[in-house]
């Protein structure tokens, strides 16, 4: 696609020709600020995304890992074409089990789910995800990423349109975005320099986790045992291999941590009786075990001016029931039409009605999060309040959902419109 083949807005910030006053600005290569640009360069939108990171190799801390993506998610992607390069390395899950005190109370299947876009879920390595993302951008020349950029200042005036001074390795630059989207993580510089507060809370209990091979037999199905240990998940891990998750009070993390690494491995068999001989062979050294901080974050607003908070900038969260990526992208995938509706001229208050659809969901899952990472074990919420919807997690929120289809709806005009 040309870089000038779209209807954008007129004035400076749309000048053809002038790489200091693009349509948007992405603040941030992780998957939501890319895949954010992807679609917004698609439309013929002119783009610069800014990662801090010196190159694409570094962008991607968690490349190693793997994360759970939801089959609403999968969907978004392969809307994309990026579910092929995304379910390189990555491992199917079929469904989920819930267990409540050792009693299975639940069991589903993405299959039997009515509008499911995949019969499954997909533990996916970000690297994989990253690397399919940078490859598609690479062929839009209206596309510009910038590596080792770090953001200095903005300019204007609060609540206003902003500029933005940024010091890369060829020099200092101030650009005149129409738009900025910040996904610029946790500790959002821009999201400071915007003025916009923002409350960054620490997870109060513990949360353990270890790697073991895929046991014989093994079914492709999530187990989530909730009781009187907090919470244990046994999920997939990329194609290889299983992940265990446990969420429980300081407390009770503490005093495991304080001994033999048998103990922990106890504790998960007294959970998983049928999985005991399969811990005691796999998990033999602490060295093989994490722990990790989490964090929640409550922006005070998403946006401000020009200025549109992206992914965890807005709502980082916990861990627990694995939506941190999942919202995220949807997310990309709505705000991105948002700065294409807006730049037309069609819908400046997209993204206000976006956060007010979106906030009191994330609110909530927040809140949810918190009754599972209790700092004592008298904190926690009974058992049944402390789990989350099947099917809203594999099919997202319900309010979000018509939100997605129009985008995509969009998405595809655009795409049409391109092969004429």
């Amino acid at each position: 696609m040309n870089a000038n083949a779209s209807s954008g807005p007129t004035g400076p910030a749309s000048a053809a020709g002038d790489d200091t006053a693009p349509d948007c600005i992405v603040i941030g290569a992780g998957p939501a600020g890319l895949l954010a640009a992807l679609l917004l360069g698609r439309r013929g939108r002119r783009v610069t995304v800014l990662e801090r990171r010196p190159d694409p190799a570094g962008a991607a801390p968690a490349a190693g890992g793997s994360v759970i993506v939801q089959p609403v998610t999968l969907g978004l992607l392969d809307q994309a074409g990026l579910l092929a390069a995304a379910s390189e390395g990555a491992g199917r899950m079929l469904g989920a089990e819930a267990y409540f005190g050792g009693t299975l109370a639940g069991s589903y299947r993405y299959e039997e789910l009515p509008g499911s876009p995949l019969p499954y879920a997909l533990s996916l390595r970000p690297g994989a995800l990253l690397g399919g993302m940078l490859a598609a951008l690479d062929a839009l020349p209206n596309v510009t990423l910038v590596w080792g950029a770090e953001v200095e200042s903005l300019g204007g005036t609060p609540g206003g349109t902003r500029t933005l001074t940024v010091r890369t390795p060829g020099g200092t630059r101030e650009y005149r975005p129409a738009y900025l989207l910040a996904a610029d993580g946790r500790d959002s510089a821009t999201r400071a320099l915007a003025g916009i507060p923002a409350e960054v809370t620490a997870s109060g209990g513990g949360y353990l986790d270890a790697g073991v091979p895929i046991p014989p037999g093994w079914d492709e199905l999530t187990r989530a045992h909730f009781g009187a240990h907090g919470y244990l998940l046994e999920t997939r891990r990329g194609e290889d291999g299983l992940v265990i998750v446990w969420i429980t009070d300081a407390a009770a993390a503490a005093a495991v941590l304080d001994g033999p690494v048998e103990g922990l491995v106890k504790v998960w068999s007294d959970v998983v009786p049928r999985l005991a001989g399969w811990f005691a062979r796999h998990i033999t050294d602490w060295d093989q075990v994490r722990r990790v901080q989490h964090h929640s974050v409550r922006a005070r607003t998403w946006s401000t001016g020009n200025v549109v908070l992206l992914g965890d900038s807005a709502h980082g969260m916990h861990a627990f029931a694995g939506q941190g990526m999942n919202t995220s992208l949807q997310d990309a995938v709505c705000l991105a039409d948002a700065v294409d509706q807006a730049l037309t001229g069609q819908d400046t208050g997209a993204f206000d009605a976006f956060e007010q659809v979106r906030r009191p969901y994330i609110e909530a899952l927040q809140n949810l999060q918190a009754t599972n990472t209790p700092a004592r074990a008298d904190q926690a919420a009974p058992e049944r309040e402390r789990a989350p919807e099947f099917e809203v997690l594999a099919l997202g929120q319900p309010e979000i959902r018509p939100l997605l289809a129009r985008a995509a709806a969009h998405q595809a005009r655009y795409a049409a419109a391109a092969h004429h």
